[in-house]
């Protein structure tokens, strides 16, 4: 027999689920409407460029092997590769989470676009096949901003980077809720419906982030998040229940389950899901990144870019060898989940994991982009030997993005204009240069919408024509025009290029 459950102090998930259930497109302020169609045009980028990597194409392999043809396309594979809604919300997720190019919320760490995009999209192509439902970008448009509000709040009601500290896979932690409130969106699911969606989908939350040492799973984690907030919506609006009051349930709940053991005094916060809800937004959080590689390791990049930049001298690719030992500081998340020794041989994941090898890029090459990447970087013997005098460490009194890099050189003599006795009286002196970065680039001043439009030109420059590069541009910048969202799915469904078959410039 059912019992009734006990009262709860507020109900945030029916708050969240009211609030999603009556956003309109006249409720988001232009600044916010306009913004999202840069993050929904930078998602796409880097699907575009992620369709045809080595572990994309093995995970493709690997899914079409077990799954039957659906209605739903494949972001760069052709027309002719389609599968059912989940499997292809999965597939398009781990493309846009394949090359660490892709968004992130900087206080709860989360990636929305390669959660909310392919959910929206198998949705939109998953009804139309199976009812004739049109979607218009408008509607989308509304949908899409409601995962990008809901996956940052759901994080922050766990005090956000505190899961990621403990191991968790933040994003895949968060990303379940922001699927299913996007797609009860797009599908017009009432309140009650909505709150059953998110109950199905939290209660799939999961992600290691262990994944991101020597697996390519890694890649698509924010993938399993987006089919199961996906799977929740559509079976919600079968009538399916969901666990009603799924964030703030004490005993089983959301919210008290992934707080769990963080030190924290409450250990959970529920009013940060829906406090200022339409007025406050997360989106303004939202990070595009100008780097290929973890945001913890941006910190980094951005100090030894400073610093090249004020000793060109002592830091030119030529001089490096007189380097002694780089130091990084960084704080307790940021040197959990970047500050680990890498071990040779080491994968494009791991790479872009490390801050040892970013810094090695970064004065190696002077950028990290989607080059420093390609599989004969990873084995070069100068990187390694720079890598070996670089070492990251703990300081407690950093906050999440703040760092601290300090370069030793030996000190450089001009043997053809300094006398034995000076260059005898400098052996063994180092320069010491030190650099402190409060908030890397994009995320203390974010990215401008023409620097995101910039990268979206770089990026896709050597994967598709620009004629189709063009078309998808003005369809996403024009979304609230846009009659049928069908016409951009058949955009990026065509093929794209490898994209170390023809690598872009500098972003």
């Amino acid at each position: 027999m059912a019992t009734t459950p006990p009262p709860f102090p507020r109900p945030v998930t029916q708050e969240l689920c009211a609030w999603i259930a009556g956003l309109t497109l006249a409720d988001i302020p232009t600044t916010q409407r306009t913004r999202i169609k840069y993050l929904l045009l930078d998602g796409l980028a880097c699907g575009l460029v992620g369709a045809h990597l080595a572990w994309s194409e093995a995970a493709v392999q690997g899914v079409m092997a077990m799954e039957s043809p659906g209605t739903c396309g494949l972001i760069g594979h052709g027309d002719d590769r389609r599968l059912g809604p989940l499997a292809a919300s999965l597939l398009n997720s781990a493309f846009i989470q394949g090359f660490e190019l892709d968004d992130y919320h900087k206080g709860a760490p989360i990636h929305s676009g390669s959660i909310v995009l392919p959910t929206l999209l198998a949705a939109v192509e998953h009804t139309a096949a199976r009812e004739g439902r049109v979607t218009t970008g408008a509607d989308f448009l509304v949908a899409a901003l409601v995962g990008y509000e809901t996956g940052p709040r759901v994080g922050l009601g766990v005090h956000g980077i505190e899961v990621l500290s403990r191991g968790w896979h933040s994003g895949a932690i968060f990303g379940p809720a922001a699927a299913a409130a996007a797609a009860s969106k797009l599908l017009q699911l009432p309140a009650s419906q909505a709150e059953d969606a998110l109950g199905m989908a939290c209660t799939q939350a999961g992600g290691l982030m262990a994944a991101q040492y020597e697996s390519t799973v890694k890649r698509m984690q924010h993938g399993f998040a987006a089919r199961n907030g996906l799977f929740g919506a559509l079976m919600a609006r079968s009538g399916y229940a969901g666990i009603k009051q799924v964030l703030e349930r004490p005993y089983g709940g959301f919210l008290s389950v992934f707080s769990q053991g963080n030190g924290r005094d409450p250990p959970c916060d529920p009013s940060r899901v829906v406090d200022g809800l339409g007025v406050v937004w997360a989106l303004d959080d939202i990070v595009v990144k100008p780097h290929a590689s973890m945001a913890a390791t941006h910190s980094t990049i951005d100090a030894l870019a400073a610093l090249q930049k004020r000793h060109p001298r002592q830091l030119a690719p030529r001089a490096l060898h007189r380097i002694r030992s780089i130091t990084v500081e960084m704080s307790e998340p940021a040197f959990k989940k970047g500050g680990w020794r890498p071990v040779r041989p080491l994968t494009v994941t791991g790479a872009q994991m490390t801050a040892a090898y970013a810094a090695a890029m970064q004065l190696l090459e002077g950028e990290v982009q989607v080059a420093q990447f390609a599989p004969a970087q990873l084995d070069r013997d100068d990187v390694w030997a720079l890598m070996d005098k670089i070492h990251c460490q703990h300081n407690k009194d950093l906050a999440t993005y703040q760092q601290i890099v300090t370069v030793d050189v030996d000190v450089d003599v001009d043997v053809e204009t300094t006398h034995d006795a000076e260059r005898q009286d400098t052996k063994g002196r180092v320069e010491r240069f030190v650099e402190r970065v409060v908030a890397p680039r994009g995320n203390g001043v974010a990215l401008s919408n023409d620097e995101v439009l910039h990268k979206w030109r770089q990026l896709t420059a050597r994967v598709i024509d620009p004629a189709r590069a063009a078309a998808i541009e003005e369809m996403v910048l024009h979304l609230e025009t846009v009659p049928d969202v069908r016409a951009l799915a058949d955009l990026l469904h065509g093929r794209t290029e490898s994209v170390f078959g023809a690598v872009p410039t500098k972003l």
